[in-house]
Protein backbone atom coordinates (compact mmCIF):
# COMPACT_ATOMS: atom_id res chain seq x y z
CA UNK A 1 0.00 0.00 0.00
CA UNK A 2 2.66 2.24 1.03
CA UNK A 3 4.59 1.95 -2.52
CA UNK A 4 1.43 2.80 -4.18
CA UNK A 5 0.62 6.03 -2.14
CA UNK A 6 4.34 6.60 -2.67
CA UNK A 7 3.76 5.96 -6.54
CA UNK A 8 1.24 8.53 -6.99
CA UNK A 9 3.21 11.35 -4.95
CA UNK A 10 6.04 10.84 -7.61
CA UNK A 11 3.57 10.93 -10.18
CA UNK A 12 2.14 14.39 -9.04
CA UNK A 13 5.06 15.62 -8.06
CA UNK A 14 7.71 15.08 -10.59
CA UNK A 15 8.10 16.45 -14.01
CA UNK A 16 8.48 16.27 -17.44
CA UNK A 17 11.37 17.36 -19.36
CA UNK A 18 9.36 21.16 -19.79
CA UNK A 19 9.48 21.02 -15.75
CA UNK A 20 13.24 20.57 -15.59
CA UNK A 21 15.80 23.57 -15.69
CA UNK A 22 19.24 21.83 -15.54
CA UNK A 23 20.40 21.59 -19.70
CA UNK A 24 22.24 18.50 -18.47
CA UNK A 25 19.06 16.63 -17.05
CA UNK A 26 16.50 18.23 -19.88
CA UNK A 27 19.30 16.78 -22.40
CA UNK A 28 18.77 13.41 -21.31
CA UNK A 29 15.09 13.64 -20.73
CA UNK A 30 13.83 14.69 -24.04
CA UNK A 31 17.18 13.19 -25.86
CA UNK A 32 16.82 9.55 -23.83
CA UNK A 33 14.05 9.47 -21.49
CA UNK A 34 10.91 10.71 -23.60
CA UNK A 35 12.42 10.18 -27.09
CA UNK A 36 10.80 6.61 -28.12
CA UNK A 37 12.82 6.45 -31.41
CA UNK A 38 16.29 6.45 -29.29
CA UNK A 39 18.84 3.92 -29.92
CA UNK A 40 21.13 2.56 -27.88
CA UNK A 41 24.04 3.13 -29.80
CA UNK A 42 26.50 1.62 -27.21
CA UNK A 43 27.12 -1.55 -25.81
CA UNK A 44 25.85 -1.65 -21.85
CA UNK A 45 27.56 -4.44 -20.08
CA UNK A 46 24.91 -5.80 -16.74
CA UNK A 47 25.38 -7.92 -14.02
CA UNK A 48 24.65 -11.68 -14.29
CA UNK A 49 20.47 -12.16 -13.86
CA UNK A 50 20.54 -8.10 -14.01
CA UNK A 51 16.72 -8.08 -15.12
CA UNK A 52 14.43 -5.61 -13.86
CA UNK A 53 11.09 -3.79 -15.43
CA UNK A 54 13.36 -1.22 -16.51
CA UNK A 55 16.26 -2.22 -17.92
CA UNK A 56 15.28 -1.17 -21.43
CA UNK A 57 15.47 2.84 -20.18
CA UNK A 58 18.43 2.44 -17.72
CA UNK A 59 19.94 0.44 -21.21
CA UNK A 60 19.60 3.71 -23.17
CA UNK A 61 20.68 6.10 -20.43
CA UNK A 62 23.81 4.31 -19.49
CA UNK A 63 25.14 3.96 -23.46
CA UNK A 64 23.75 8.07 -23.67
CA UNK A 65 26.66 8.30 -21.32
CA UNK A 66 29.16 5.63 -22.95
CA UNK A 67 29.02 3.97 -19.77
CA UNK A 68 29.97 0.28 -20.94
CA UNK A 69 29.39 -1.63 -17.59
CA UNK A 70 27.07 -1.85 -14.81
CA UNK A 71 28.75 -3.36 -12.09
CA UNK A 72 26.70 -4.45 -8.77
CA UNK A 73 30.29 -4.71 -6.27
CA UNK A 74 31.33 -1.47 -5.40
CA UNK A 75 34.90 -3.03 -4.96
CA UNK A 76 35.61 -4.06 -8.70
CA UNK A 77 36.91 -0.34 -9.79
CA UNK A 78 36.75 -0.92 -13.18
CA UNK A 79 33.29 0.13 -14.01
CA UNK A 80 32.47 3.69 -13.76
CA UNK A 81 28.43 2.89 -12.49
CA UNK A 82 27.15 1.13 -10.00
CA UNK A 83 23.40 -0.89 -9.23
CA UNK A 84 22.46 -0.74 -5.20
CA UNK A 85 19.67 -2.66 -3.75
CA UNK A 86 21.37 -3.78 -0.78
CA UNK A 87 20.80 -0.67 1.59
CA UNK A 88 23.18 -2.05 4.23
CA UNK A 89 26.26 -1.17 2.58
CA UNK A 90 27.71 1.61 4.26
CA UNK A 91 26.69 5.15 2.67
CA UNK A 92 30.36 6.73 3.54
CA UNK A 93 31.78 4.14 1.00
CA UNK A 94 28.89 4.81 -1.87
CA UNK A 95 29.71 8.37 -1.35
CA UNK A 96 33.32 8.35 -1.99
CA UNK A 97 32.49 6.20 -5.65
CA UNK A 98 30.27 9.11 -6.24
CA UNK A 99 32.88 11.32 -5.03
CA UNK A 100 35.44 9.69 -7.74
CA UNK A 101 33.28 10.16 -10.33
CA UNK A 102 31.28 7.17 -10.48
CA UNK A 103 27.69 6.77 -11.12
CA UNK A 104 25.16 5.40 -8.41
CA UNK A 105 22.00 3.41 -9.63
CA UNK A 106 19.62 3.34 -6.71
CA UNK A 107 17.17 0.44 -7.54
CA UNK A 108 13.84 1.69 -6.21
CA UNK A 109 14.72 4.21 -3.99
CA UNK A 110 10.89 4.62 -2.66
CA UNK A 111 10.91 1.09 -1.57
CA UNK A 112 10.89 0.81 2.48
CA UNK A 113 14.25 -1.15 1.86
CA UNK A 114 15.79 1.64 -0.23
CA UNK A 115 14.33 4.82 0.99
CA UNK A 116 16.81 5.80 3.79
CA UNK A 117 19.60 5.19 1.46
CA UNK A 118 18.26 7.12 -1.34
CA UNK A 119 17.79 10.21 1.24
CA UNK A 120 20.90 9.50 2.79
CA UNK A 121 22.37 9.81 -0.78
CA UNK A 122 20.53 12.87 -1.79
CA UNK A 123 21.15 15.01 1.12
CA UNK A 124 25.05 14.91 0.95
CA UNK A 125 26.86 17.52 -0.48
CA UNK A 126 28.64 15.04 -2.64
CA UNK A 127 26.18 14.67 -4.81
CA UNK A 128 25.32 17.63 -7.39
CA UNK A 129 22.91 15.49 -9.42
CA UNK A 130 20.02 12.80 -8.31
CA UNK A 131 17.59 11.95 -10.86
CA UNK A 132 14.68 9.93 -9.60
CA UNK A 133 12.00 8.44 -11.65
CA UNK A 134 10.54 6.28 -9.09
CA UNK A 135 11.20 2.92 -10.73
CA UNK A 136 15.18 3.79 -9.98
CA UNK A 137 17.09 7.08 -8.78
CA UNK A 138 20.86 7.85 -10.42
CA UNK A 139 22.84 9.73 -8.36
CA UNK A 140 26.45 11.64 -9.73
CA UNK A 141 29.02 14.34 -9.15
CA UNK A 142 28.57 16.84 -12.08
CA UNK A 143 31.43 19.74 -11.77
CA UNK A 144 29.84 23.07 -12.51
CA UNK A 145 26.58 22.22 -11.66
CA UNK A 146 24.34 23.39 -8.21
CA UNK A 147 23.02 21.07 -6.41
CA UNK A 148 19.56 19.77 -7.82
CA UNK A 149 17.51 17.08 -7.46
CA UNK A 150 14.85 16.21 -10.01
CA UNK A 151 11.93 13.82 -9.87
CA UNK A 152 11.20 12.84 -13.55
CA UNK A 153 7.85 11.42 -13.95
CA UNK A 154 8.08 8.03 -16.36
CA UNK A 155 5.46 5.46 -16.60
CA UNK A 156 6.93 2.43 -18.54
Amino acid sequence: MWYLISYLYHFIVSNSRHGTHSPFVYDLASKVIYNVGYKSSNYVDFPVGFNPKYLPLLKKILSYWKVEKLGDDINNKDVNAYWINQPNIEVEELLKLVDEGKILIIDKPYSLKNKSLWNKLIDDRRVIVSINNFHFGIVLKREGQRKEDFLLRYLG
